[in-house]
């Protein structure tokens, strides 16, 4: 009976712990973002464009990542902490999910590293920063282990089906989870067979895919832009690629997973006949795995992102903190998470640290820089747009119209890409049709002197300005503004 007591008030103080843990790394997040000196990132502004327009699709993702923001700005406003907030609280909750699988797996000892670590991993704490399809999709997959967990226990129609729906919204955030889902497969294959004979785990995969339907069926009547996209960058893409690029992407995933945790996770693999036989690790592995085999073997084709196999780190952290735990190495594991946080501090902090050491030209040495600027161009454009009322915005890349688009967000200006030749190879050349506008005068953005292709379909062209925003003392962002007069048609 007092073992029983002493078990529960460890658990109640594990759980002050986790949150209390958890609750400062938020507010060291949310405290972090506006002392960088940055809006959006290109994505970003993106994503909440799409959020100004819900809908069951587009150009490159799936619905998930929009509504996670129209939801987020609803609740918190359009400011820059309110486009990330929601996802900035996917990667705790994600936590939350390993946690569950954890002690489902172990015991409560294990589960409280392991959340800590997967609170505290480089990868997710880099992520944590920002608004990206991974938000979602690392919560879904760490969620949907669990669901799984839990049905092979239960066999219950209710957690079948409850995994069914997080793979079905899993699906909705990013593709990727159909990987999830054949690893799933696989493993039912492999170790449950019998349960494939059974209806169950059969409904669960057609409620997920009844979920994505929507999606398909916007593909299907816009020509499949999200998965032509997404075979172009992964499929046809040409370039870079061999074993250089791989080494490159698996030097990227140690250092996201720390050099304590990262080594543990190399000796799980260099010993994957001793790790496979732990029905444990082996599943933990399962389902971390083929995300990386996937994602190497893109690496090795022409090149792979750090983050495509984030949430591959999941299930994989849980796996290299049982392994400390079980051989009590739990000193090395607190070392292990503390250089995390340094790390981590270091990441966060570091436009303050290379300019209190006087690094010449800082904005070229800063992983933030291509998210500085964009809201001073914003402040100088909003006046020249004013002062022209009734133009349409035009910008010849999606990267000037997703910005100012968001920086303009109080005017909600009418705005059109730049499209003569109809090819819809972005979001913007796919939603928006300056062929409207015909007579109507234009705000012309650019990077780029208009050339004849310009001059030829308007009536005249005059450059107003040439925006600069300093990024350092050596280097500004700068965008150009002309006014277009009479749009003649393409």
């Amino acid at each position: 009976m007092t073992a029983a007591v002493d078990a529960r008030n460890n658990e109640k103080s594990g759980g002050k712990i986790l949150l209390g843990l958890t609750a400062v790394l938020l507010a060291w997040r949310f405290w972090v973002v506006p002392h960088l000196g940055i809006t959006l990132y290109i994505d970003e502004a993106q994503y909440w464009t799409w959020a100004q327009h819900l809908d069951w699709g587009y150009f490159s993702k799936p619905p998930g990542v929009a509504a996670l923001i129209w939801l987020s700005t609803a609740v918190f406003g359009d400011g820059l902490l309110g486009v990330k907030a929601l996802a900035m609280l996917c990667y705790p909750l994600a936590a939350a999910a390993c946690w569950a699988i954890a002690r489902r797996l172990y015991d409560e000892r294990t589960a409280f590293w392991s959340a800590i670590a997967v609170l505290t991993l480089p990868m997710f704490a880099w992520l944590g920063l920002f608004v990206s399809t991974d938000a979602l999709l690392t919560l879904f997959w760490a969620l949907a282990l669990w669901a799984y967990l839990r049905a092979l226990d239960s066999d219950s129609w209710t957690d079948w089906l409850l995994l069914g729906v997080v793979c079905g919204l899993g699906l909705l955030s990013k593709y990727t989870m159909a990987a999830w889902l054949g690893a799933a497969f696989l493993h039912l294959l492999a170790f449950h067979r019998a349960r494939l004979a059974t209806a169950k785990p059969w409904l669960a995969a057609g409620l997920a895919l009844l979920i994505l339907a929507p999606n398909i069926y916007w593909n299907f009547t816009h020509d499949f832009p999200t998965l032509k996209h997404t075979a172009d960058i992964t499929l046809n893409k040409k370039a870079g690629g061999g074993f250089k690029a791989l080494g490159e992407f698996w030097a990227a995933q140690w250092i996201s997973f720390g050099p304590v945790l990262g080594t543990v996770f190399f000796i799980l693999l260099a010993q994957v006949r001793q790790s496979w036989r732990d029905d444990r690790t082996r599943l933990l592995l399962w389902f971390a795995l083929p995300l990386w085999i996937v994602v190497s073997a893109q690496a090795m084709k022409s090149s792979a992102n750090a983050n495509w196999a984030a949430p591959a780190f999941a299930p994989a952290a849980i796996a290299a903190v049982a392994w400390l735990l079980q051989r009590e190495k739990k000193r090395l594991l607190v070392i292990g998470l503390a250089i995390n946080v340094l790390v981590v501090g270091i990441a966060y902090h570091w436009p303050t640290l290379i300019a209190a050491v006087k690094v010449q030209n800082p904005a070229k040495k800063s992983p933030f820089t291509r998210a500085a600027g964009w809201d001073e161009l914003g402040r100088q454009l909003t006046p020249i747009m004013q002062a022209h009322p009734g133009t349409v915005l035009v910008a010849d890349n999606r990267t000037l119209l997703a910005h100012m688009l968001y920086e303009l967000r109080n005017l909600k200006p009418a705005a059109a890409s730049w499209n003569p030749s109809g090819n819809a190879s972005d979001h913007y050349k796919l939603t928006t049709d300056l062929r409207p506008y015909v007579g109507k005068d234009a705000i012309l953005i650019t990077q780029d002197p208009p050339g004849e292709e310009f001059t030829r379909r308007f009536a005249s062209v005059d450059k107003l300005a040439t925006l600069k925003a300093p990024l350092d003392a050596q280097t500004t962002r700068n965008m150009d503004v002309y006014l277009l007069h009479a749009f003649k048609g393409y």
